[in-house]
């Protein structure tokens, strides 16, 4: 069965690779609509966390940011399977570094940086055109899918410009193979965590746990720090500011990165929303480790 999706991926990748990026986004309005509309994908998560975080918005505007991340969520999707398809010129063009030189000048001087995304626009297209745009070598973390021929096709494509995608069961490992090297790592940050190591912030007024890693290392690499705000110009366009957190990680107590990019995510979606992954769980974890209904 698992050869079959693959099998199947595969078809959708070729198709999606002669559509024009025009077209593309008809079909990301039709899939807004039929994960809305008629699947209602994880819609009483959405609506849930949505309330929970925004109590003072009427129910009108909390539909609105709803409806707004569901079309998000669906021009993620295509752009995710448009971009095996991609070339370089396409992510140049699309997907652009404001500010790369504030990165480089530091794994000039020697020193690794530590970048912390949140799942706020096209963060995929820059697990692919990283390394495009800052010094190698880069490092991107990620959770392997479940499909074992999806995930072999997946790191390929992904890795095309020499970005190093490594499982984040192997985190650990991948920090001894570039001990000698100034690196640049790269974390999304922003999902649950289940650890018991997990540090506990308070974001968009609710006890929330993060995952810890990138604090863990940028403090033991004494790393220079940056928060990835990805933006969406138009549909199809983005750009990536590197914004400094932290110039010498090292010299923070523990849980001072983390508290300090969750509240800059926090700052941005008081203001924007629609761009954020709110289908995810966000708030699994309690501090007694139950469960949320």
């Amino acid at each position: 069965m698992q050869y079959i999706g693959y099998l199947f991926f595969r078809l959708i990748v070729f198709k999606f690779s002669l559509v024009p990026f025009s077209f593309l986004y008809k079909i990301a309005d039709f899939l807004a609509w039929l994960l809305y509309k008629v699947i209602g994908y994880r819609k009483e998560v959405v609506f849930k966390q949505l309330r929970q975080s925004f109590p003072n918005r009427t129910e009108a505007e909390i539909e609105q940011i709803a409806k707004a991340s569901y079309r998000n969520l669906a021009d993620i999707i295509v752009e995710s399977v448009k971009g095996f398809s991609m070339s370089e010129a396409d992510f140049r063009k699309r997907y652009v570094f404001t500010n790369p030189s504030v990165s480089d000048a530091a794994i000039v001087q020697g020193k690794s940086t530590i970048h912390i995304a949140a799942h706020y626009g096209n963060w995929e297209w820059g697990a692919i055109s990283y390394p495009l745009f800052v010094q190698k070598p880069v490092v991107g973390f990620y959770k392997p899918l479940s499909n074992v021929h999806i995930e072999k096709y997946g790191r390929k494509k992904r890795g095309q410009f020499d970005i190093d995608l490594v499982p984040i069961g192997q985190t650990a490992q991948a920090f001894v193979n570039y001990k000698d090297l100034p690196t640049t790592y790269v974390f999304v940050s922003d999902q649950s965590t289940w650890s018991d190591n997990a540090h506990w912030v308070t974001f968009l007024g609710q006890d929330t746990a993060c995952p810890q890693g990138g604090d863990k290392y940028a403090r033991q690499l004494d790393a220079t720090v940056f928060y990835v705000d990805i933006q969406r110009i138009k549909r199809g366009f983005y750009t990536v500011n590197l914004e400094l957190l932290a110039e010498n990680a090292a010299s923070l107590p523990e849980e001072e990165v983390t508290r300090r990019f969750m509240a800059r995510l926090e700052r941005l979606l008081y203001q924007k929303p629609d761009n954020w992954l709110w289908s995810h769980k966000r708030w699994k974890k309690k501090r007694n480790n139950l469960k949320s209904n």
